[in-house]
């Protein structure tokens, strides 16, 4: 296949992937200073059990919400409206009921580890699950200043309530109820604006898919949706149930996810989604290949030079941010940041735009059977290091398989997909760079000053690469989406 000019649209692309990113950018910056300064001044015990309420919330979260906030990504505003009308009140009640009934487990757990109160646990996990589902209705519906303006105002209480706790104004127990009022009150606002703007969104839809196409959709993406998270979090969840919480904070700070990097894949994609939904009718195999294509080379320029900075500067990262008593978890940092260089692709968003749900839990299959395959003989050879090296492995024989897939599902070869030559390029460039910046600046300086340099050398890194693609859209498929040609 020919590849031809970018799809119509395509800086929606960068603009919508912007916004997506900014508005979950703040609540995520909060996560991370709690991580740096509750690492550095709790013990590793009350450290990690903090921690395991977060990581039995997001893999339960994902279990309760059923793919529901990726699955309407899919659609366009009309056509949500018209899928939200269609649904009786007893589908809307099984929902709630599932929503419950996970909700119950995540309190048993909490009360069994932490002696946490279950109201507490079950009403933070309910407004957790509800609030994820309404921030991706607001998404489809482009509210993009009331999300940044609310998720900020959120971002600051939470580090506000989190000090107290270091402070010692109150308890852990206390920090969760008040992170409980907090979202109750984001829920509030956020369901009444959804409400609202659904009676604003008015039209025809131009998608034209079956009953049955949808509810086969829905159950892919929410098993799908369960097998991402649950291939993100399930080492996590297995190490906080059976080790001590000291181990679990030792292995927890090890395979931290990366700041802001899955908001940055989950932006792009999608921003992806939502673009290749405006080309339903047409169902343009060149318009997918143009935006994956470019969705792949926006990412690189962030993933790569992100990648080598984190392996090659790993050692001062922990020691100037989390001190000597996680030096522990470097080696098993080493082998989990591996899977970073996967995040330069969104293996997936074809495949969901295309209704192929069924390739796609497929591949979410195979990523957990190989990963809980390697999982114990590769811990009896490494201990926690085996455990994190299984889940990187699987990991890149998933990435494999969707993008065979993706590939024969538009008839086309594998490079055609993938942007080869310009990641080839920048991984060799930003290999070299940060490898002398590292050995030089090692040499005499202390852990600090060369943890500043990486950074410093990172971002002008990640601006400049940017700067060259996104002028390089500009001068290859126009200033702006007025300008596209239909």
């Amino acid at each position: 296949m020919k590849l031809l000019p970018i799809a119509k649209n395509n800086n929606g692309l960068v603009s919508n992937s912007l916004f997506i990113f900014l508005i979950r950018f703040f609540p995520s910056l909060a996560t991370v200073l709690v991580f740096i300064f509750f690492s550095r001044e709790l013990s590793q015990a009350d450290y990690g059990t903090y921690q395991n309420f977060w990581v039995q919330l997001f893999l339960l979260g994902s279990i309760a919400t059923i793919g529901i906030p990726a699955f309407v990504l899919t659609y366009s505003p009309v056509f949500v409206r018209e899928m939200l009308g269609k649904l009786t009140t007893g589908s809307y009640f099984k929902i709630l009921f599932w929503v419950l009934v996970v909700a119950s487990v995540f309190a048993w757990l909490r009360h069994e580890d932490a002696g946490l109160e279950w109201y507490v646990s079950a009403g933070f996990f309910i407004v957790y699950a509800l609030n994820a589902i309404a921030e991706a209705m607001l998404i489809v519906f482009k509210r993009f200043t009331y999300l940044m303006g609310v998720n900020l105002f959120y971002t600051f209480l939470f580090i506000w309530l989190h000090w107290g706790v270091l402070q010692d104004s109150y308890s852990m127990s206390d920090l969760f109820m008040y992170l409980l009022l907090l979202g109750v009150i984001r829920l509030v606002v956020s369901f009444g604006t959804v409400k609202s703007h659904l009676r604003t969104v008015t039209g025809i839809p131009e998608e034209e898919y079956t009953l049955a196409d949808i509810r086969s959709l829905w159950k892919h993406i929410g098993i799908y949706d369960v097998f991402n998270r649950f291939i993100t979090w399930i080492d996590k969840f297995v190490v906080s149930l059976i080790f001590t919480s000291s181990i679990s904070a030792v292995y927890f700070n090890a395979t931290y996810d990366i700041p802001f990097l899955p908001l940055l894949l989950g932006a792009v994609g999608g921003a992806a989604l939502m673009q290749m939904s405006t080309h339903a009718k047409a169902d343009s195999d060149t318009g997918a290949i143009n935006v994956a294509n470019n969705m792949a080379r926006l990412l690189s320029s962030v993933v790569f030079p992100l990648f080598f900075f984190l392996f090659i500067f790993r050692a001062e990262l922990f020691e100037v941010l989390l001190k000597a008593k996680y030096a522990e978890s470097v080696p098993i940092f080493a082998v989990t940041v591996f899977i970073v260089p996967l995040r330069a692709y969104n293996f997936t968003s074809i495949l969901q735009n295309r209704h192929k749900g069924r390739v796609i839990n497929t591949g979410a299959l195979l990523d957990a059977v190989i990963a809980f395959g390697l999982m114990y003989p590769l811990y009896q050879m490494y201990d926690l290091l085996g455990i994190a090296l299984s889940f990187v492995i699987s990991s890149y024989v998933q990435g494999a398989y969707y993008l065979y897939h993706t590939a024969k599902l538009l008839k086309v070869g594998i490079l055609d997909i993938v942007p080869f030559v310009n990641w080839r390029n920048k991984i060799a460039i930003f290999g070299v760079l940060f490898v002398v910046l590292h050995y030089l600046s090692s040499i005499q300086l202390s852990s600090s000053i060369v943890l500043l340099l990486g950074c410093i050398a990172l971002v002008i890194s990640v601006m400049v690469t940017l700067l060259i693609e996104l002028k390089a859209s500009r001068k290859n498929h126009g200033a702006t989406v007025s300008q596209s040609v239909d």
